[in-house]
């Protein structure tokens, strides 16, 4: 059969499965979903960031969140950025990253302000920058039937007290015209802790009622049930979209047509995180960027014993577990946060 007469499947609402897994690849494994990180599930520590941020919003009230570093802080802030501009559509919602590092200049850091609300006209002096930022957000704040702003800021804790200052004018000023500015600060631990308490140090603890008094965990994935709710909804996201193959079949459909489901795994994948997590718990929180790590390592295993034929090894957890170092990840985040409570006072 020449290229010609294969059967390919058009863009019909339903794509053909057996071509597709038929045709399965290493690079079409590489365009799913679980290794682009295209899609952020909605679990438990996102539905509690878009409901805080929800209350937040309606209250007109700034807050402020932290988490160890893994947690899945930034993917979140990212679904839940879009999730708010659904709920409340007239209202402009910024995103905007800290540079880790202190930018060099007072001009380099309103350059990166107007970036992130899409000013690209960034000629004149510093405080023509500032008039053309605190102007953009003025009009977004009268273009809202909330008569507010959002501004969602991610890696507060590279955030410096001129960054801190600056917030706070911009919502005194916003005040003057009735409108409302509602921050919302990321940050990670321990690295958030120490800025704030550097804040303290210098004696503005009227940035940290204006900003920061409201603080909350960014909670990670510390129960079965957790566990048990991000690998459901695995079960039955879909690629392609417009396709029925499920993320699992995609990649093990005989284990699929079987009655195989990655919800099954349940208790082998929590025996193997919690023989590597402090204390031989979840509770503590599984870092989310490793549990992904496991989940698409364990894929990559699937896709292969569906292919040979061959059984699935009984300890293929602990191998996914141990490939995503997690840990490593876990005995690092323990020993900064030893260093950061040896140094910082509250």
């Amino acid at each position: 059969m020449s290229d010609t007469d294969q059967h390919i499947p058009d863009a019909s609402p339903v794509a053909d499965a057996n071509y597709l897994l038929a045709n399965r690849t290493e690079m079409s494994m590489l365009a799913h979903p679980l290794f682009v990180q295209s899609i952020v599930l909605q679990t438990h520590p996102i539905r509690f960031l878009v409901g805080a941020l929800r209350r937040a919003i309606m209250l007109r009230e700034p807050v402020c969140f932290s988490a160890p570093s893994g947690f899945g802080k930034s993917y979140g802030l990212v679904m839940a950025s879009k999730e708010l501009k659904r709920m409340f559509p007239d209202t402009t919602i910024f995103l905007h990253v800290v540079n880790n590092k202190h930018v060099p200049s007072i001009r380099s850091f309103f350059k990166h302000f107007l970036h992130t609300v899409g000013i690209t006209d960034l000629k004149g002096e510093t405080s023509d920058l500032r008039v053309r930022l605190m102007n953009r957000l003025i009009d977004a704040g009268r273009a809202s039937t909330l008569k507010a702003v959002v501004l969602l800021i991610d890696e507060t804790q590279g955030m410096g007290l001129e960054d801190f200052q600056f917030l706070k004018d911009i919502g005194n000023h916003m005040d003057k015209v009735n409108l409302r500015l509602v921050v919302a600060m990321m940050g990670q631990e321990p690295d958030f802790s120490v800025t704030l308490s550097e804040l303290r140090k210098e004696g503005r603890l009227d940035i940290i009622s204006r900003l920061t008094l409201r603080r909350l965990t960014f909670p990670g994935l510390t129960t079965q049930d957790h566990i048990r709710d991000v690998l459901e909804m695995i079960d039955t996201e879909v690629f392609p979209q417009g396709s029925s193959i499920t993320w699992p079949q995609y990649f093990g459909p005989k284990a699929w047509d079987s009655g195989f489901r990655i919800a099954n795994q349940l208790e082998p994948l929590c025996s193997a995180l919690c023989a590597r997590l402090p204390g031989n718990s979840l509770s503590g929180g599984v870092p989310a960027r490793q549990l992904f790590l496991a989940i698409r390592r364990f894929m990559l295993e699937l896709a292969d014993i569906d292919a040979s034929g061959a059984p699935m090894p009984s300890d293929i957890w602990d191998q996914c577990v141990e490939y995503a170092l997690i840990e490593d990840a876990a005995a690092i985040t323990a020993e900064r946060m030893d260093i950061s409570h040896g140094r910082t006072t509250f």
